[in-house]
């Protein structure tokens, strides 16, 4: 799904992009007041950059040196998004914005053919750049992605939101879907998918030379035709021995295999989760209407950027959205500095469903809450790229 940033201060621009744009914007395009950018064009940047998205187009009527002053901090800081400046395409303009990195220039008047042509141009570049950075840490993304889901605090539903994914991709003939528990201590996605696995994470670690993508194949326990579930382990103390290589070995292996691997965590950051995060090609940020865990969030997101670890696509998921507890979708966005890209709300079908072992999206498919997970999961959709992907092969080495 593409994520497309308009700073900009016309909503009739606004309207223009999306009527041109037609269907495919699937509520990915955000409109942002170019203030902060006339006055800090570093700080604009970081903040419009951190929901990771494709595009970041500035204009119509806003100073140029101060567009490719931004685009020349775009490109240092995150060369993925492509910068499109919106403003008459002199020589002059077009040869500075060739040295500052900008992707192109699309002239105000732009008939509604050329704007969309302009747009899939930058898409595709970015999306090309974005691949070529991901195999620079070893995860190509014509592999498949790593989608993992954290949250600060526990009980913000990291498990129904991670379980519920994975099977709504696997739903949406999207290939095979692993998912993966790394709560090493109190993991729970087995009972919450009703299986009873055989084997676990910890077992990885007993192989004797160290586990290779045949052996794997041993370990995950089967759901479905689509589904296929690596297990946390029975016991903390277990889980307590499991190395982070190992888990990064895994993760490497299941992503050259499946086209998505959906992964929950334990609450926090630690090792294991950060291992995760490094090798993730997008984040599910997810936190509730409490002004601790919100404010808890953007610590995390902190310490991420801080830790260098800002590659990954990053999408802010609002759990229990619709609680009256006197904050709102948008003071929350407010405070965790980027827009809620889904909002889950609250059901009592959710715990209903993990007490039967049957993610919602199954057991209550008409609900709103089921309708919300599979919007999340309509963002990872990429029919036209996992259709180029070779099966995942049951077989079990002899």
């Amino acid at each position: 799904m593409t994520a497309i940033v308009l700073a900009t201060s016309s909503a009739a621009f606004e309207q223009r992009v999306r009527r041109a744009l037609g269907g495919s914007l699937n509520g990915s395009l955000q409109r942002y007041q170019p203030a902060l950018l006339a006055i800090d064009p570093v700080a604009a940047a970081k903040e419009m950059a951190s929901s990771s998205p494709s595009v970041i187009a500035i204009g119509p009527n806003f100073p140029t040196e101060i567009a490719l002053e931004f685009a020349e901090v775009l490109e240092e800081e995150r060369p993925e998004v492509g910068v499109l400046i919106v403003a008459e395409p002199t020589p002059e303009l077009l040869q500075q914005s060739l040295r500052a990195g900008v992707r192109d220039v699309l002239a105000p008047e732009a008939t509604d053919d050329e704007l969309r042509s302009v747009f899939e141009h930058v898409i595709e570049a970015a999306a090309r750049r974005r691949t070529n950075l991901a195999a620079e840490l070893g995860i190509g993304l014509s592999q498949g992605r790593i989608v993992t889901v954290l949250a600060p605090k526990g009980g913000a539903g990291k498990t129904a939101v991670a379980t519920n994914l994975g099977v709504s991709l696997a739903r949406l003939d999207q290939g095979n879907v692993a998912i993966v528990d790394l709560d090493l201590t109190f993991g729970d996605v087995g009972h919450v998918l009703g299986i009873r696995p055989e084997h676990t994470i910890a077992d990885l670690a007993t192989i004797q030379g160290g586990v290779t993508g045949t052996t794997l194949k041993v370990f995950l326990t089967r759901r479905n035709e689509h589904t296929y579930v690596l297990c946390a382990p029975g016991s903390p103390e277990q889980g307590e021995r499991i190395p982070e290589l190992l888990v990064e070995r895994t993760l490497r292996l299941l992503v050259a295999e499946f086209p998505f691997v959906v992964i929950d965590t334990s609450a926090g950051l630690t090792e294991t989760t950060l291992a995760a995060v490094e090798l993730s090609t997008d984040l599910v940020m997810l936190c509730d209407l409490s002004v601790p865990a919100l404010r808890a969030l953007r610590k995390v997101i902190d310490a991420l950027d801080e830790l260098g670890l800002d590659r990954a696509q990053r999408h802010f998921v609002l759990n229990r959205a619709d609680s009256k507890v006197d904050v709102t979708p948008e003071q929350a966005s407010a405070l965790v500095r980027m827009p809620v890209d889904v909002a889950i709300p609250s059901s009592r079908a959710v715990p209903l469903a993990m007490n039967h072992g049957i993610p919602v999206v199954e057991e209550a498919t008409r609900t709103p809450v089921a309708r919300a997970y599979e919007s999340l999961a309509a963002r990872f959709a990429d029919a036209t790229a996992t259709s180029r992907r070779r099966p995942f092969s049951w077989r079990r080495p002899a």
